[in-house]
C-alpha cells in the first residue's frame, strides 16, 4: 500500500516481500534566511570549543591526533544541536601544532554552490599549542 505524507512516498509494512521505501524530490534548491550559514554564529561555538577543550592542555605529539578528533567532533556536534540548519552538511577540520616560534598558514580548497554554502574558522593558542579549526557548510538539495 502506498500513501503520500507532506510530499514523500512511502510503503507501509506488509505481509510478503520486503517494503521499498521511495523519496520524492522536495524541489528545495536554498535555504531559507534564517537557515542560512552564519560564520559569526558557527565561529563562537568553534572558539568555545577549542578554549574549554585545549586551554589547560601541553602539546603531546602523541594526542594531538585524538584532541583534534575530539574537537572536531564536538564542534560538529554542538553546531547541529544549537544552530538550525537541518538541509546543510558539515565538515570540520582542526589542525593542531606545537607552539615553536614559527609560522603556520593553514588553507583549504572547495567548490561550491557560491550562494549557500559557507566557512569559518576559529583559532587558539596558548604557551605549548596552537589550534585552527575550520568548518564548511554546505547546502543539500
Amino acid at each position: 500500500q502506498r500513501r503520500v505524507h507532506g510530499g514523500e512516498t512511502f510503503c507501509e509494512k506488509m505481509e510478503g516481500p520486503p517494503t521499498i521505501t521511495v523519496w520524492e524530490n522536495t524541489y528545495i534548491t536554498e535555504p531559507k534566511t534564517d537557515e542560512k550559514f552564519m560564520p559569526s554564529r558557527i565561529k563562537r561555538i568553534a572558539e568555545a570549543v577549542l578554549k574549554d577543550r585545549l586551554s589547560e592542555k601541553l602539546y603531546s605529539a602523541d594526542d594531538a591526533k585524538s584532541w583534534a578528533l575530539q574537537v572536531s567532533d564536538e564542534v560538529k556536534n554542538r553546531i547541529k544541536a544549537e544552530v538550525k540548519m537541518a538541509r546543510y552538511k558539515f565538515v570540520v577540520q582542526t589542525v593542531i601544532g606545537e607552539v615553536g616560534g614559527q609560522g603556520v598558514r593553514v588553507s583549504s580548497k572547495c567548490l561550491w554552490d557560491e550562494n549557500n554554502d559557507n566557512w569559518t574558522s576559529a583559532s587558539f593558542q596558548n604557551q605549548s599549542l596552537f589550534a585552527t579549526t575550520m568548518i564548511f557548510g554546505c547546502y543539500y538539495e
